[in-house]
């Protein structure tokens, strides 16, 4: 069903794209007929060489997912000759961009050895943004070409935001139904990129400025040091992310690796953390946040002896003060590795109680943080639904249950109603699929 919608949603992507592209070239060819042939021709080959240059250096978020700065090559193509055009300079630089896929496999990648679809799909989540723009600024009556201040002003910050909105909202879309990248996670990566890449958007009208002027194209190449600068500025920043990512997936395959009971433990309690994240109504930093801590909960258990982890009986007090170091450990680990002060937190309260008997500080009430409130949770679900070397796992039924006979004791009730709900919620969802 998702590879479905996924197929659906890609190919109503490129099928818009097509009609607003094919429209956009056939404006901008008789545009062409009423102008200097010569001189336009020139200008719009100038201009597709430029957005080549940007979109060849690309940011790759992960696998096959990439952003670029294309959007400031496009802004100057939109300011000085108008939407049309700008499509149209977008659509023909695909035929010459080249880029090196630094995630993965190592190659170049240009359109004459890449997925026909992903090609398309990329070209229309741009222009779909595009004739987007264009339309919405035409509505101050503006023309291209008018640098008459400040409507020109008002003009490139409506243009510059709302095609970076426009493409960051279809790009999270597909990173939502695709696997690897979680929307949450896309959302925290883009909403991070925001003060890295509109800052420099306004580059796109200083290049047009100097476009206008003579030897106007010289100036215009050396206004692309300070793009290449930014783009490295936003590929650390990406790079920082993806390397977080690496790290948390290598913590869980050390984990899983040692106690095969656990295996998908930390991924489940994740997926129940954010469903009742979602129904308490969180925004979507604090549910990447909530998800992150949630998959590196029991990252401490790589400091538990095997003969206690893995033990089939009951625990001897040793034993379990022992294993109840574990996230004083866990906290450690990821305060070493610079996660965020909410992530550890919650790796390090996961087990406090609501009523202050847990462990390891004996925090009460609201002196537990809302996100480990959550986790712990989650946490407990998990445990009670997960086969163990000595139990089976329990009904569904019955564990939430016992999670509501604890609520005001183990656990805040504000997260076990919220549980209740999200469960509630998702068991209609499955018998309406069914």
């Amino acid at each position: 069903m998702q590879q479905k919608w996924e197929r659906v949603y890609t190919w109503g992507i490129i099928s818009v794209g097509l009609v607003l592209g094919a429209v956009a070239i056939v404006s901008a060819v008789r545009q062409y007929a009423l102008t200097d042939m010569g001189g336009y021709l020139r200008q719009t080959l100038y201009l597709t060489l430029i957005c080549a240059v940007c979109r060849s250096l690309p940011v790759f978020l992960s696998n096959n997912k990439a952003m670029d700065l294309s959007v400031i090559s496009i802004l100057m193509t939109y300011l000085t000759m108008g939407t049309a055009q700008a499509i149209t300079v977008f659509t023909l630089s695909t035929l010459l961009i080249f880029s090196f896929n630094e995630q993965g496999e190592k190659r170049f990648v240009c359109i004459y050895n890449s997925s026909p679809v992903k090609t398309l799909f990329n070209v229309g989540s741009v222009v779909i943004p595009i004739a987007i723009s264009g339309f919405a600024c035409s509505l101050t009556g503006w023309q291209a070409g008018e640098f008459v201040y400040p409507q020109v002003l008002l003009v490139t910050a409506i243009f510059a935001i709302l095609a970076f909105l426009v493409n960051a909202l279809i790009m999270m879309g597909l990173f939502s139904m695709i696997d690897g990248l979680s929307r949450y996670e896309a959302a925290h990566m883009l909403v991070g990129l925001i003060p890295n890449v509109l800052p420099v958007m306004p580059l796109g009208y200083v290049m047009a400025l100097f476009l206008r002027q003579e030897n106007g194209m010289l100036l215009v190449l050396f206004m692309l040091l300070p793009l290449l600068l930014a783009r490295h500025g936003w590929k650390l920043y990406v790079d920082s992310i993806n390397q977080q990512q690496r790290l948390v997936d290598a913590l869980n395959v050390s984990m899983e690796a040692r106690d095969p009971y656990t295996s998908g433990h930390a991924k489940r309690v994740s997926e129940y953390a954010m469903m009742i994240a979602r129904e308490m109504g969180l925004n979507s930093r604090e549910i990447y946040s909530i998800q992150r801590g949630a998959l590196l909960h029991d990252v401490g258990k790589v400091g538990v002896s095997d003969t206690v982890l893995l033990k089939p009986g009951v625990l001897t007090p040793e034993e379990r003060e022992h294993i109840e170091t574990h996230p004083v450990v866990g906290a450690n680990i990821t305060a070493q590795v610079k996660f965020d002060a909410e992530i550890i937190d919650m790796v390090r309260h996961h087990h406090e109680r609501y009523d202050g008997t847990g462990y390891p500080d004996k925090l009460k009430g609201e002196e537990i943080s809302q996100n480990a409130r959550i986790l712990a949770v989650a946490d407990t679900l998990d445990a009670m639904l997960s086969d163990r070397p000595y139990r089976k796992g329990m009904e569904q039924e019955k564990a939430l249950r016992l999670i509501q006979e604890a609520s005001g004791t183990q656990f805040d009730p504000r997260m076990v109603d919220a549980l209740m709900r999200a469960m509630r919620r998702k068991a209609e969802e499955e018998r309406r699929i069914a």
